[in-house]
């Protein structure tokens, strides 16, 4: 007599390279693998805190007893191209050592994400199907691909758009162009997380035409309201009180809309296609 399939996966599931495995080993694993993410965040906070200036490791105004760090020659870098004409201050006397943090924070976790999300895909793959398997790595590397080009899209486009803008209203209103140094780095760090989540969308939502829970009709049906909720959703979002920087966030997330209705559309056109090939048995 054969064991029913839900016994099956469950055999299957609790199994790792042919040994049952006990919620306690399921736990020692997770720990096992949270460990290696937190000891390779170390590493990378210590290296990208640590690295020097290629340019000019040693001596210069910037130089922190003697030694010019990356990530501050960057920072000086960002802020000559991005806020010219501004001033910047520290708000505390903790301020600048804050923002040396921050900014070796955000950088380890980017630099990290890629072994975590593979230390996840370790842990649950022995419980997945092939099929499964095969749709994880079908949607994570366009995931990372569009989560990268919205990052550089932000900070390329979106975020020295801002920072031009909001220097055009310290003019109007004839104020000295004085900004903290925290505020420019924590919004140096949230334009490229908001574009690079915003270009994601349309991983989530290929999925859902292929599995029939939406359509290429109904897509192209609430089409208007999409781009409504899209330029309100930016709107809020966006750190900048006017609208104008948000024109450059809407414009390629409506391209990626057409382009995710488009394919939206191949995928049912190739499935009528492979229904009306298929040979029904007599």
């Amino acid at each position: 007599m054969t064991e029913p399939a839900s016994v099956r996966r469950e055999d299957e599931e609790a199994t790792i390279n042919g040994t049952r495995m006990s919620i306690f080993d399921h736990l020692a694993e997770l720990a096992n693998r949270l460990k290696k993410c937190l000891y390779a965040f170390i590493i990378a906070f210590a290296v990208v805190s640590s690295l020097p200036d290629p340019l000019q490791p040693f001596g210069g105004k910037s130089a922190l007893f003697g030694y010019n760090f990356l990530l501050i020659s960057a920072l000086k870098y960002a802020e000559n191209r991005t806020a010219k004409g501004f001033l910047f201050y520290a708000q505390g006397l903790t301020t600048p050592v804050s923002v040396f943090i921050n900014l070796s924070l955000a950088l380890a976790i980017v630099i990290t994400l890629p072994i975590i999300f593979g230390q996840i895909y370790g842990f649950v793959a022995p419980g997945l199907y092939l099929r499964e398997k095969k749709a994880v790595s079908k949607y994570v590397l366009p995931f990372a691909a569009l989560f990268t080009i919205g990052g550089i899209f932000g900070l390329v486009v979106i975020f020295p758009t801002i920072m031009r803008i909001l220097l055009i209203f310290y003019k109007a209103f004839q104020l000295d162009p004085l900004v903290s140094v925290g505020d420019f780095v924590n919004l140096l760090i949230l334009v490229p997380v908001v574009t690079g989540l915003g270009f994601t969308f349309p991983v989530f939502i290929i999925p859902l035409v292929e599995l029939k829970v939406i359509t290429a009709k109904q897509l192209s049906s609430v089409r208007k309201w999409v781009y409504i909720l899209v330029a309100l959703a930016v709107g809020l979002v966006n750190p900048d009180p006017t609208f104008i920087s948000s024109i450059p966030i809407i414009i390629p997330v409506y391209i990626l809309y057409e382009i995710t209705v488009y394919y939206a559309k191949r995928i049912e056109k190739n499935r009528l296609k492979a229904s009306a090939t298929q040979v029904i048995p007599r």
